[in-house]
């Protein structure tokens, strides 16, 4: 079995909410470490510098890393719901197998790919499986 899967979200809702998850830390980690910044800036400097002038030298010296920090989120993203796959995917397809075996159905062996989690469940439900179709 291939372990390359062909969507990029097995199931939406779970993984969507992962990713919200992420940009949500991200979102956090963010705007903690701007103000850590800015408070930096405001304590180390003159009581003379307005506002903007501390905003434009936190830009002059911090911009690229922000920048970059901007860049870097729909790479957290995707990477996230990729490794979500591993756990997701198996799920899934346990789910679809539990459905055909409760309708009577003959259900081929579970096999999950090999990066897969988890995969002491498919031998658990095959073993079930095995036992549902003897009796």
């Amino acid at each position: 079995m291939s372990n390359h899967r062909g969507k990029l979200f097995v199931d939406s809702v779970v993984q969507g909410a992962l990713a919200k998850r992420v940009l949500l830390h991200w979102c956090v980690f963010f705007f903690l470490s701007l103000i850590s910044l800015f408070a930096i800036e405001f304590f180390t400097t003159g009581p003379n510098i307005t506002f903007a002038e501390h905003l434009q030298h936190l830009w002059s010296k911090y911009g690229f890393f922000i920048l970059l920090m901007l860049a870097i989120v729909p790479t957290f993203i995707y990477d996230t719901v990729k490794l979500s796959h591993r756990f997701v995917g198996p799920i899934i397809r346990l789910r679809n197998s539990i459905r055909m075996l409760a309708d009577g159905e003959k259900v081929a062996e579970l096999q999950f790919r090999d990066n897969d989690f988890w995969s002491e469940i498919s031998d658990d439900f095959n073993r079930a499986a095995r036992r549902i179709d003897g009796a």
